[in-house]
């Protein structure tokens, strides 16, 4: 059968158009159509994607969320919600229920943390919130509450948590965890100051995680040798960005104190010790402390400048071109970016220029050897 106008498209294929759109954008435009897509937008085989922001017109927006937010709550997938005079209007004129039962994706951005604490107790009713991000603006001094009522979430798996304004001098006030406060999130991303008592109390609420990314960003010092081991027995993705001092001795602690078979590690550093450099001791590391290793990803940044005396390497040369580094494909590579000079290594990936003139890739350990790049940035 051939397809002459849009109508001729079956409904199977206007739901998958569908889903690539926003809800408030179906409804102005499909609505008031005709009697099929008004049948097809209220089907429960329709899933909504709902995005609240200052930028839709009074025209789109405001006239069509009441009907959405009210008489299509069983259909609404995910909510991305920008916090603003409009869109404090609208949450206002709306109750978060049990209703919601197709909920999955909650996303808060830009968000006050009087208004987000005020909210989070009503999604414990939630049957399948299975994913939070929130962006919190306000200059908040205590996340240790937030965190609370997250981990009172049931059925959460993965939780984004960034605090934007967020000075230094964050505390996160969290006891440790009692056997009936355990979350079953599995996804912890922390782009916030977090200091490592606070990350123990935090990992006891969550020993189910697959995958935790931190940011070390706070002038606390806190005796690492201090803290208890964190059981997290399926942790196989780590990930930390350090902006104060851990040297690569305390980093070593903090490893040893996960427990954990990691998998995939990425570590970002803007703090100049140059033990971080030895490609010998992290080799020694890796085969003792992280036997599991598959993916390895490094960043060291060092300020370079006339006035300022940067940590220079002076170990043994082509270190991290041994048998362990090929073997894995972890290479290094040095830039010089502005004032910076950033040492990095990474899995190898194929570049348009490393085939033969058979279009073959290169991959032996001879060719390998070869690879270590310095580029130099204008």
């Amino acid at each position: 059968m051939s397809i002459s106008s849009i109508e001729d498209l079956s409904n199977e294929l206007f739901y998958e158009i569908f889903g690539y759109l926003d809800a408030c954008k179906i409804y102005y435009a499909f609505s008031k159509l005709n009697y099929r897509f008004q049948k097809l937008i209220n089907s429960s085989s329709l899933l909504l994607k709902l995005k609240l922001d200052n930028s839709k017109s009074e025209k789109i927006f405001m006239n069509n969320y009441q009907q959405i937010l009210h008489l299509n709550k069983g259909q609404i997938f995910s909510i991305h919600l920008w916090t603003s005079e409009n869109t404090n209007q609208i949450i206002s004129t709306f109750t978060i229920d049990s209703s919601f039962n197709c909920l999955e994706s909650l996303v808060f951005y830009a968000i006050k943390s009087d208004l987000l604490i005020s909210l989070l107790p009503t999604l414990t009713c939630l049957s399948r919130l299975f994913s939070l991000t929130i962006e919190i603006w306000s200059n908040i001094k205590d996340l240790g509450n937030i965190y609370q009522l997250i981990f009172n979430l049931p059925k959460l798996k993965y939780i984004n948590f960034r605090a934007m304004e967020s000075n230094e001098d964050i505390i996160i006030s969290l006891p440790i965890a009692t056997n009936e406060q355990i979350s079953s999130i599995e996804y912890l991303i922390m782009e916030h100051p977090c200091a490592f008592d606070e990350l123990s109390a935090i990992t006891s609420y969550t020993p189910n995680l697959h995958h935790l990314k931190f940011l070390s960003l706070t002038h606390r010092k806190v005796d690492i040798t201090s803290i208890k081991p964190m059981i997290l027995p399926n942790l196989k993705h780590l990930s930390i960005h350090i902006y104060r001092k851990m040297s690569f001795n305390v980093f070593e602690i903090f490893i040893s104190k996960l427990n954990s078979k990691i998998k995939i590690l990425s570590l970002t550093t803007i703090f100049e010790d140059i033990a971080y450099l030895d490609a010998n001791r992290w080799e020694n590391f890796i085969l003792t402390k992280l036997p599991q290793l598959e993916k390895f990803y490094f960043k060291y940044s060092a300020y370079f400048a006339e006035d300022y005396q940067t940590p220079m390497y002076s170990g043994q040369r082509d270190q991290f071109i041994s048998s362990f580094w090929l073997q894995r494909g972890w290479i290094l590579d040095i830039e010089v970016e502005d004032e910076n000079i950033i040492y990095s290594i990474r899995p190898y990936q194929k570049r348009w220029y490393e085939y033969d003139t058979e279009h073959k890739m290169i991959n032996t350990s001879d060719q390998l050897s070869k690879s270590i790049r310095l580029s130099l940035d204008d």
